[in-house]
């Protein structure tokens, strides 16, 4: 598996449900569509007490700040809460 990003904030969204935003310095100098092809339709989210899970993306958005550092999205929907998803969990995919 490789380690996609840390999560650094999880929300939710009445419209999207919860969303997952991460950084991932490894990640900064490839594209958008890079970073996009790299996350699968699954996921698998690893918490700081070592519990894992894997879930369905829904959506990924990626955006750049003008220093061209990227922060992750994602969207996994309805299926799981924001409060099961604790502040610096992993973020896995299997492709790389």
């Amino acid at each position: 598996m490789y380690k996609l990003m840390n999560v650094g904030d999880v929300f939710e969204s009445l419209e999207y449900g919860t969303i997952l935003v991460g950084i991932n310095p490894e990640l900064d100098d490839l594209s958008h569509d890079q970073i996009k092809n790299r996350i699968d339709n699954r996921i698998v989210i690893r918490t700081p007490d070592k519990k894992e899970f894997s879930i369905e993306v829904v959506s990924i958005q990626i955006s750049s700040s003008l220093m061209n550092k990227k922060s992750i999205g994602i969207c996994v929907g309805r299926s799981i809460n924001q409060s099961e998803i604790p502040l610096n969990s992993e973020v896995y995919t299997d492709k790389s």
